[in-house]
């Protein structure tokens, strides 16, 4: 099951998998937008903490300070999302997401930086409608 576009909490991403599919098929969370195209999600494990990463080098990743944009987040630290795109028909550096996220280290199959457990920039401090609108 291809899924994106909201929120994927670790006790949704937990409740999908085991309640709903009941391991009998695949989750695969991706995030993106049209200026990045999809990011690809780091397999799941028993944290069911969803990671993503970008789909380099088309289009880069940070998660950054949110009171000064110049500064990158220490890993496991949650942070502003900011994306910069890098493509013959448009270069766009250093835009600010309406999104949050830890900053993940980066994996094997992907060595940079990934983003996880996003969600809509300021969910901690007021309610975020969340969907397509």
């Amino acid at each position: 099951v291809f899924c994106g576009g909201t929120t994927m909490t670790p006790q949704s991403v937990r409740f999908w998998v085991e309640e709903v599919l009941e391991g009998k098929t695949h989750l695969v969370p991706t995030y993106g937008n049209t200026l990045m195209g999809l990011a690809v999600s780091r397999p799941l494990d028993e944290t069911y903490s969803v990671t993503y990463y970008a789909p380099q080098p088309r289009a880069v990743l940070r998660v950054v300070d949110p009171k000064d944009t110049a500064k990158t987040m220490p890993y496991g630290e949650f942070g502003r999302v900011e994306l910069t795109t890098l493509t013959k028909e448009f270069f766009m550096p250093r835009f600010l997401e309406r999104d949050e996220a830890i900053r993940r280290e980066p994996i094997d199959n992907y060595p940079w930086d990934g983003v996880g457990d996003v969600r809509p920039f300021g969910a901690m401090e007021k309610k975020v409608v969340e969907g397509v609108y």
